[in-house]
Formats: C-alpha cells, structure tokens, sequence
C-alpha cells in the first residue's frame, strides 16, 4: 500500500530547509533537488495532522495523488 510521503529540501552546507517540501507516493518520483540541496524524508510526518493544521495543503495533497509529485515553497 502507498502512502503519501513529504520530503524536505535542506541546503547541504547548513543542513537547514530550501523552503521547499515535496509530497510523493513514491520517492522516485520527486524532482531533482535545488543546487546544493538534497531531499530528506520527513519520518514523523502524518498527512491528516498536517492538513487539519494547514487546510491550504489540500490542493498540494491533491496533485500529489493525481500527477505523483507537489513541490510546495514557502517564502524564507
């Protein structure tokens, strides 16, 4: 069974986020990382927690679902 998976982009030389966050079912779907950036899988990551908390995630869920991949940034 798939489930759906959120990784997040962190810049290799601080280890701190890009800004952006990536919902897959399957990792090799997620796209090339930034330049000196690598993904890392969110590992305590819970879809229904997360979109209660931020309703704004159902569009990203959705295009995951449907099309594999939603690369979400946020502004930093």
């Amino acid at each position: 069974m798939s489930r759906l998976q959120k990784f997040i982009e962190l810049r290799a030389d601080a280890g701190r986020s890009s800004g952006r966050t990536a919902y897959v079912l399957d990792a090799t779907r997620l796209p090339p990382p930034s330049e000196n950036c690598t993904w890392k899988l969110a590992m305590n990551f819970n879809a229904a927690e997360e979109i209660l908390a931020n309703p704004d995630l159902k569009s990203a869920y959705k295009q995951a679902l449907g099309e594999g991949c939603s690369v979400v940034t946020t502004s930093r």
